[in-house]
């Protein structure tokens, strides 16, 4: 696909979305056929703000939240580095991103690239495309993509204003485990009296070992069943 095609493509996509929360799920969906991609992500970010899924489409909730649950990967470097970050391969990352790949091993995912969505200076999160198989994304097909997380940026930024820069608009949290992940790691930091940053840093490590979901050792921690203690 030409990058003017895709660009074209979709501007008439989000002008022709119902309503807010559906358009980056729409894009999501839309851009893989094109891009020749398997499944997409928006993951909105900010330096001492919990990552949030604001549209998926083709990739497992498994897929999608491990960077969040690992803190480390793709889409993690891209943001901190405020440039694209392209693995070809997975395979030649075990390196770079052990946990990462590791916890990838089984879910037929070869090929990530991730797009910061910024504008200047201003980081407001990533564009993480998917592929089943091993491919570069190189020339037009690059072109499109860096189009699409342009056209991202700008919904984002449209969805988003006229809130308050401390509140996420609704039409950008489609997952819902972000509040409850706030709530565990204020109450871990409590319980350690460390910072938030390290109790994030905790509560990552302690759903890694156990292999669950970050959101059901967070809602363990809101519930009381479980609490952290120094060893």
């Amino acid at each position: 696909m030409r990058a003017e095609d895709a660009d074209q493509f979709l501007a008439e996509l989000i002008a022709g979305s119902e309503d807010e929360s559906a358009s980056l799920t729409n894009v999501c969906r839309s851009a893989t056929e094109p891009l020749r991609m398997s499944g997409a992500a928006v993951v909105l970010m900010g330096e001492d703000a919990v990552p949030s899924v604001a549209g998926f489409y083709g990739v497992s909730e498994a897929v999608r939240d491990l960077e969040f649950t690992l803190g480390e990967g793709p889409a993690s470097d891209a943001f901190a580095e405020g440039r694209p970050v392209l693995v070809d391969d997975l395979t030649f990352f075990t390196d770079r991103w052990p946990q990462f790949t590791h916890g990838l091993a089984d879910a037929a995912i070869h090929g990530i690239y991730a797009l910061p969505l910024q504008v200047g200076a201003i980081k407001l999160g990533v564009l993480v495309l998917y592929r089943d198989q091993p491919g570069v994304l190189s020339g037009e097909e690059l072109s499109a993509a860096l189009l699409v997380a342009d056209l991202v940026t700008d919904q984002v930024l449209d969805i988003q204003a006229g809130v308050g820069s401390e509140t996420l608009a609704w039409g950008l949290e489609v997952d819902d485990y972000r509040a409850v992940v706030h709530q565990a790691t204020g109450m871990i930091s409590i319980q350690l009296n460390c910072d938030v940053g390290e109790a994030l840093v905790r509560l990552r490590g302690y759903a890694f070992g156990a292999e669950q979901p970050i959101e059901q050792v967070a809602t363990d921690v809101v519930t009381g069943d479980l609490r952290f203690e120094e060893p």
